[in-house]
C-alpha cells in the first residue's frame, strides 16, 4: 500500500478523482434533485438584504426592497446565525442571487484549500510521527484529495452552506495563534464565531490558555463583523432578537430529536429510546478534562478533538460533518506507516461522510445515527493515538520548530506561553 501511494499516477489519480467529484457533484450538481442547489445561500442572501436595508434579519417585518424571486425562501426564512455572520451575509447580498451563489461557491472552495493546506502542515510539523517531505510527499496529494473529495465537503459546496468557511477559520485561528500571530488569529476566530455550535469549545480553550490578546482582537473583530446587525437594531436588541431567533429555530421539525437531520449524541440516544437533557454541559466537562490532561495529548490534535466534542455534545446538523475534515491530517500523521490501521481510518471516513438520506429506506432511526457513534469512536481512537505520540515525545504537547518555540495553546505544566 505504501509503495502504491508513492506512485505518481496513483497520486494524480487520487487528486483528479477528488476534484472531479467536487466539481461534478458539488459545483455542477450532477445527480442532485432539481431545486436543491444553494439552498442555504438563499438565507444568507435574504439576511444580507434585510441588514442592508437597515432591518432585522432575526425578527423580519415585511420584505427587503429589490429582493428577487427565491421560491418559498421568504416564507420559510428563519435565520439564527450569530450577528457576526452579518459581514458574510452582506458580501453575499452585494449583487444578484446568481452572483451570491458564485460568491459562496468561491468562498467554500477557498475554505477547502485552506483546510487542506493547513492539514498538510500538520502532517509535516516536526515530531516523532512527522512525515518529512524528504521522506515522502504523499501527504501533499492525498490529504487534499481526502479533504476535497469526501461527500460531506461536496454537499456543503452544493448547498452553499457555511460549515467549511467556519472550519477553515477555526483551523487558521489555531494555526496562527500557535505561531504568535495575534491579529490574524483573532480575526479568523471572530469569523468562526458566526457559528457558535462549532466554535464554542475552541473559544473556551483560548480562554483557558489565557490568550487575552487574541481574544481582545477577536472581540474587536466581532464588533466589526456584526456592525450591520448592530446598526440596524442596536447592540443589546440584536442579542435579544438573536436569542428569540434561536428559540424559534429550534422548534422546526428538522431540529427535532431523533430526526436524521441532527448530528449529536443526544439525538442518537433519543433514537435508541433514551431521553436525556441537553448534553452541552457534558461537552464542557469533557473539554475541561481534555484541558486538565493536555500534557498527555499532542497539541496539534486538540483542534479536531474540540470540534468533534462540539458536534457530539452540542447542536449540529448532518452537513456539519464536513467540519470533521480536520481529523484527516491527524489520522494521516499517526497512521501513514500503518497500512491496515490506515484502511480502517479510510473506512471510517467513508462511513461517517456517507449521506444518511440514502439510508432512510431501511426505516431505522438508529441506522440514521450510526455515524454519530462512529465519530465518537474515531475521536476516542485519536485520543489514544495522540497519547501514544506524547508518551514517545513529551515535547509533542507543544512543538518546537526550527524557527523557535511555537507559542502553545496550553503548554504542559503551565497555563499559557506568552506570544512573542
Amino acid at each position: 500500500m505504501v509503495a502504491l501511494a508513492a506512485r505518481r499516477d496513483v497520486r494524480l489519480g487520487a487528486v483528479a478523482a477528488a476534484l472531479g467529484l467536487l466539481v461534478g457533484l458539488g459545483v455542477l450538481g450532477l445527480g442532485h434533485a432539481p431545486g436543491t442547489a444553494d439552498i442555504d445561500t438563499r438565507y444568507f442572501f435574504i439576511a444580507g438584504r434585510y441588514w442592508g436595508a437597515g432591518m432585522s434579519a432575526y425578527v423580519p417585518v415585511g420584505v427587503p426592497p429589490q429582493l428577487p424571486p427565491l421560491g418559498d425562501a421568504i416564507e420559510l426564512f428563519d435565520f439564527a446565525y450569530a450577528p457576526t455572520s452579518a459581514a458574510l451575509c452582506m458580501l453575499v447580498a452585494l449583487g444578484s442571487f446568481p452572483l451570491a451563489c458564485r460568491i459562496m461557491a468561491t468562498l467554500n472552495l477557498l475554505a477547502i484549500a485552506v483546510i487542506a493546506r493547513i492539514g498538510v502542515g500538520v502532517v509535516e510539523e516536526p515530531g516523532p510521527y512527522a512525515v518529512a517531505p524528504s521522506v515522502s510527499t504523499a501527504q501533499r496529494w492525498f490529504v487534499p484529495a481526502l479533504v476535497a473529495g469526501n461527500l460531506s465537503t461536496i454537499f456543503v459546496v452544493w448547498t452553499g452552506q457555511s460549515t467549511l468557511i467556519v472550519t477553515a477559520a477555526l483551523a487558521a485561528a489555531w494555526h496562527w495563534a500557535r505561531r504568535g500571530r495575534t491579529v490574524p488569529a483573532g480575526v479568523t476566530l471572530a469569523l468562526a464565531s458566526m457559528k457558535p455550535t462549532l466554535s464554542v469549545f475552541v473559544v473556551l480553550w483560548f480562554l483557558l490558555a489565557r490568550r487575552w490578546r487574541v481574544l481582545l482582537v477577536t472581540a474587536a473583530s466581532a464588533l466589526v463583523l456584526a456592525w450591520p446587525a448592530i446598526r440596524a437594531e442596536g447592540p443589546l436588541q440584536v442579542l435579544l432578537d438573536w436569542r428569540i431567533a434561536i428559540g424559534r429555530y429550534g422548534t422546526h421539525w428538522y431540529n427535532a430529536l431523533g430526526t436524521r437531520m441532527l448530528f449529536n449524541l443526544r439525538s442518537l440516544l433519543n433514537a435508541a429510546g433514551i431521553e436525556t437533557p441537553d448534553l452541552l454541559i457534558v461537552g464542557l466537562l469533557v473539554t475541561l478534562v481534555l484541558w486538565w490532561y493536555r500534557r498527555r495529548i499532542t497539541e496539534r490534535d486538540v483542534l479536531p478533538l474540540l470540534i468533534g466534542i462540539a458536534m457530539l455534545f452540542g447542536f449540529a446538523h448532518g452537513y456539519d460533518v464536513a467540519a470533521l475534515a480536520v481529523l484527516i491530517p491527524s489520522f494521516w500523521r499517526h497512521l501513514h506507516d500503518r497500512p491496515r490501521a490506515g484502511l480502517v481510518a479510510l473506512a471510517l471516513l467513508f462511513a461517517i461522510t456517507f449521506p444518511n438520506s440514502l439510508l432512510e429506506g431501511f426505516g431505522s432511526d438508529l441506522l440514521l445515527h450510526a455515524r454519530v457513534a462512529l465519530t465518537a469512536g474515531a475521536l476516542a481512537w485519536l485520543v489514544v493515538l495522540s497519547a501514544a505520540e506524547t508518551a514517545a515525545d513529551p515535547a509533542a504537547a507543544g512543538v518546537a520548530t526550527a524557527a523557535g518555540e511555537v507559542p502553545r495553546l496550553g503548554a504542559p505544566g503551565r497555563w499559557m506561553t506568552p506570544c512573542p
